[in-house]
């Protein structure tokens, strides 16, 4: 095979790949779930780069179009809605990739007053390859702390017009720049005029392209972290229900055992005077007062106590009766934060969903096993017979973009403890159970 061919399926092939990134890590959208489906569709497009070489008579704007139909096939493939609308993506991201050429391509007929050379652009691709080559072994962290970020949130409408639009304006200067760099007809310039607007229009458009990203980037990071501080303080928030109740609860029974005495003495008179009546209503009346003290929902570990007995009585508000069975030691190997995610997301959806359903009969049940070094948590509650579950990331909430992450923040927990969520509906119930793998034995499991 020549080596121009060589060269040309390199050069294509790494254009794809950047649109790709592009697509990835600007415009936060997601790729194929499954590797093997990533291996597939990279085979595809290397079998078709080699059978096209073979084709004779082949015309030369292939070269430059392929690329584009196999990212707009990509988009096609991953993207879970509106795939149509997605595909034209390609036009704003191009722009952006063909600004890089443009604008180095005009700094460099300044610089030398010569047209870009062979040699130019083949250092250009060098320095393209060699980018990218330190974006994959440099930029694990880089890359992990993005997807952390555009996992659990989505670009707004403002946001991606802002892109769309910073895009195809600077695809369209970058032309322009080409044209009056080759002083195509109706774009000549005299000289100083021309050397004058190739170095502010090459530098205009690629600040202009840099600021657009970094914005879009950096509201982001402010959103993530911003999602992170409320998850934060929401556990923190139950920590201290949990313990103000708690507090309550000894001091009630701190006042009861202060009293018993008294209790003990007024039993022993009623009951030498053989006044049994009186003795079942005092009994009674102690009974409410001993009920007062209860302190909840107990499985043994202090956040998922604050979470449950908060939940609980959010549920009975709602008329539901919560069932707790298990026990989950405080040195479980869960951090506490990945207990809270799990836990309010979870029983946040089933009261949600209690509170709008019109069953005769609400209820959620919470299991929590362990074995070995695995712990189930199992959630339950009754659900209409042709209730469908919803895609992670979806919500049937009016404001998507605020809305629709509490499963994706369970499924990342779970993650962490190389475990997974699942969910399903049977025969009117709909379960949610999670399962973790941690360093921990279960001390409460039979041995």
């Amino acid at each position: 095979m020549p080596f121009m061919d060589i060269y040309e399926m390199f050069s294509g092939s790494v254009m794809l790949l950047s649109m790709i990134l592009c697509y990835h890590y600007i415009y936060m959208e997601p790729g194929f779930a499954r590797k093997r489906s990533t291996y597939l569709f990279g085979g595809s497009v290397l079998v078709f780069l080699i059978g096209f070489r073979l084709v004779p008579g082949r015309p030369e704007a292939a070269g430059v179009l392929w690329p584009l139909a196999f990212f707009c096939l990509y988009v096609f493939l991953t993207r879970k809605e509106r795939r149509l609308r997605g595909m034209f993506l390609f036009l704003p991201i191009s722009g952006y990739l063909f600004m890089l050429v443009a604008a180095s391509t005009s700094l460099y007929c300044v610089f030398t007053g010569a047209k870009s050379s062979e040699g130019f652009t083949y250092a250009m691709d060098v320095a393209f390859c060699l980018a990218l080559l330190v974006f994959w072994r440099r930029g694990r962290r880089f890359r992990k702390q993005l997807k952390s970020q555009w996992e659990y949130r989505r670009l707004s409408r403002g946001e991606r017009w802002l892109l769309n639009l910073g895009g195809v304006f600077v695809f369209f200067m970058a032309v322009v720049l080409i044209g009056v760099m080759e002083n195509v007809s109706g774009y000549e310039l005299g000289g100083g005029w021309r050397i004058l607007f190739l170095m502010t229009g090459s530098i205009s458009i690629a600040l202009l392209a840099v600021a657009v990203i970094a914005f879009v980037m950096q509201g982001s990071k402010k959103e993530y972290y911003q999602r992170e501080a409320q998850l934060t303080e929401r556990y923190l928030n139950a920590e201290l229900e949990h313990f103000k109740a708690y507090r309550q609860a000894q001091q009630e029974v701190r006042r009861v055992r202060h009293d018993m005495k008294n209790h003990y003495a007024v039993l022993s008179v009623l009951a030498g005077e053989g006044k049994n009546n009186e003795i079942r209503d005092y009994l009674a009346q102690l009974g409410e007062e001993l009920a007062r003290s209860e302190v909840g929902i107990q499985c043994g570990n202090d956040i998922a106590d604050a979470i449950l007995n908060e939940k609980n009585r959010r549920a009975g508000e709602l008329g539901a009766v919560m069932e707790v069975e298990g026990r989950l030691p405080q040195d479980c190997g869960v951090e506490m934060l990945d207990i809270c995610t799990i836990f309010s997301n979870a029983l946040d959806n089933a009261l949600e969903y209690l509170e709008h359903s019109e069953l005769e009969e609400k209820w959620i049940r919470v299991k929590i096993a362990g074995q070995g070094n695995m712990w189930l948590f199992r959630f339950e509650n009754p659900v209409q017979g042709d209730e469908k579950i919803l895609a992670a990331g979806t919500t049937r909430k009016g404001d998507a973009d605020w809305h629709g992450f509490g499963i994706m923040n369970m499924e990342r927990a779970a993650e962490k403890y190389m475990g997974h969520i699942e969910r399903n509906v049977s025969e009117g119930v709909f379960t949610l159970e999670a399962a973790l793998f941690t360093t921990k034995q279960d001390p409460f499991a039979t041995k």
